[in-house]
């Protein structure tokens, strides 16, 4: 027995298989914008609020 035919397989070539389910990254996808313009949003409406002096103690 050689060191060659020890470490060699009988079978040739490989398959992969990826499954890809677009839907799910399509819905993540527009949580997460969803929650970037919100955030953005909010950003802008609570610096206006300080601007305008909603938070002041009276």
């Amino acid at each position: 027995m050689s060191l060659k035919d020890c470490c060699s397989t009988n079978e040739t070539g490989s398959s992969v298989t990826v499954k890809v389910d677009v839907t799910k990254i399509v819905k993540y996808v527009c949580i997460a914008g969803i929650f970037i313009v919100g955030i953005i949003f909010g950003t802008k409406c609570c610096h206006k609020m300080l601007e305008e002096g909603f938070f002041d103690k009276k």
